[in-house]
């Protein structure tokens, strides 16, 4: 009789954990994990002239102002960010770049970013590639690469999207698009959209937002692009900075 019971226990016991019942959880019922805490830590800024602040007054550019408000939390933030910078040039470095594509600039790319152990990365490569004749892919596959390098150092990515540019033909707009719509695909929260909000109904960019060379953003702009920043920080959904 005690073998039967010690039977039908088991087979009871075996029928519950293959319901998910005896004290266990379904992988569905597991929590999410939280998005990382970048702040307090160390951030860096890497990208082309718009993050460098051309266009904006000083220390009125979306990354001199956001490092003033990110060291109200505890942030140190460097901004690596320079004129004319493509993503080939933001690749690690001894990456060997196809024929006719720029090597990667040492001072201002991925493994001197990462170099200092941030816990957060801002990429922000509004047109240079697109200007350059680079194809929606080739843009894309170089920021996965950028944020695969910084995943491997334990460091977060937000990804800034594409802005408008003056002197784009239909065709090179058509690509500044695709690059935004694949990106926003595989960012996800982590994708930061630009160009609908400073751009005119030409695709170009609105006066209220323009520095005038056709190219970069004043004061206004760069509010602007700041604002959709401190949005995607406190929306928690990519990265944390608040208090829990």
């Amino acid at each position: 009789m005690n073998c039967l019971l010690a039977a039908v226990t088991l087979l009871l016991s075996s029928l519950l954990i293959g319901c998910g019942g005896g004290g266990g959880h379904d992988a569905g019922d597991r929590p999410a994990p939280l998005p990382p805490r970048v702040a307090p830590g160390h951030w860096v800024v890497l990208g082309s002239s718009t993050a460098a602040g051309q266009g904006a007054g000083a220390g009125q550019g979306w990354a001199a102002r956001l490092k003033a408000i990110a060291e109200l939390r505890g942030v140190t933030l460097d901004n690596l960010a320079i004129g004319g910078l493509t993503t080939w040039q933001a690749m690690p470095s001894g990456t060997l770049p196809p024929a006719e594509r720029p090597a990667p600039l040492e001072a201002h790319n991925i493994t001197r970013a990462l170099a200092a152990g941030p816990r957060l990365v801002l990429l922000s490569f509004p047109t240079n590639d697109t200007a350059g004749g680079y194809s929606a892919g080739e843009t894309v596959a170089n920021l996965e690469a950028l944020r695969a390098a910084a995943a491997a150092a334990s460091a977060a990515t937000l990804v800034l999207g594409v802005q408008p540019r003056d002197a784009l033909s239909a065709a090179e707009q058509a690509t500044l698009a695709e690059v935004d719509r694949r990106l926003a695909t595989l960012a996800g929260a982590c994708h930061v959209r630009l160009h609908d909000a400073l751009a005119d109904a030409q695709g170009r960019i609105a006066t209220a937002y323009a520095a005038g060379d056709g190219i970069h953003l004043n004061d206004a702009g760069h509010a602007v692009v700041l604002a959709r920043l401190e949005a995607a920080l406190n929306s928690g959904r990519c990265v944390r900075w608040n208090a829990d």
